[in-house]
């Protein structure tokens, strides 16, 4: 079943939409709103599938009402739907987050169903897409961390040897390495190695 927020403050106008939407969806949960602020409590407490807002409403700026959908919910699409409409307006509204733009009409209302239904898959593959661009990120943050760590632990091993070997002797020629010195060095690379560990290495 489909979940929509319809943010509407004319009730005639809701009414045809959710026979619109009736129609076309078969069965559907529709949640109305009559003000921005409405709808934002209703976002805290419900889940939707998208979010079909007039554009025009008495409490809020549009393009500011968009930004605010869009920030308080970024996973769900949202569709604009207004009775007074330009191009001017549309770019706006995309901008500011929006899947897509609608003027009310009677072809309009009769194709709102698809158009929805379209706004819904294209955010959901731009979403798996964004997800699967982040795993990628990852994986190649991963694959860099165990380069370093393996780099780090080699110069480890060769300082520990070192230090092996200066403990063998019982006096250290002029200018050689200072013992405590490389205890101090090998403090640190030991300190950097669960830094990274803890950042990028799943235990």
């Amino acid at each position: 079943m489909t979940r929509i927020l319809l943010i509407e403050d004319n009730e005639d106008h809701a009414e045809l939409i959710r026979r619109s939407l009736q129609k076309g969806f078969g069965k559907i949960q529709l949640k109305l709103s009559p003000s921005a602020e409405d709808a934002y409590r209703l976002l805290q407490r419900k889940a939707f599938d998208l979010i079909l807002s007039d554009y025009y409403l008495p409490d809020i700026d549009g393009d500011t009402h968009i930004r605010e959908l869009h920030k308080r919910a970024p996973k769900i699409p949202i569709v604009i739907i207004t009775g007074q409409g330009d191009e001017k307006i549309a770019a706006r509204s995309i901008q500011s987050g929006a899947e897509d733009y609608v003027v009310k009409t009677r072809e309009a209302l009769e194709a709102l169903p698809a158009i929805l239904k379209r706004a819904i898959v294209k955010h959901r593959s731009h979403q798996n897409k964004k997800s699967l661009e982040i795993r990628r990120h990852l994986s190649h943050q991963k694959r860099h961390a165990e380069k370093v760590l393996g780099e780090m632990e080699e110069i480890n091993k060769h300082m520990k040897r070192l230090k092996r070997g200066k403990r063998k002797k019982s006096t250290r020629p002029e200018g050689g390495e200072d013992p405590s010195a490389i205890e101090q060095l090998t403090q640190q690379f030991e300190s950097l190695k669960k830094f990274f560990k803890s950042m990028f290495v799943k235990k």
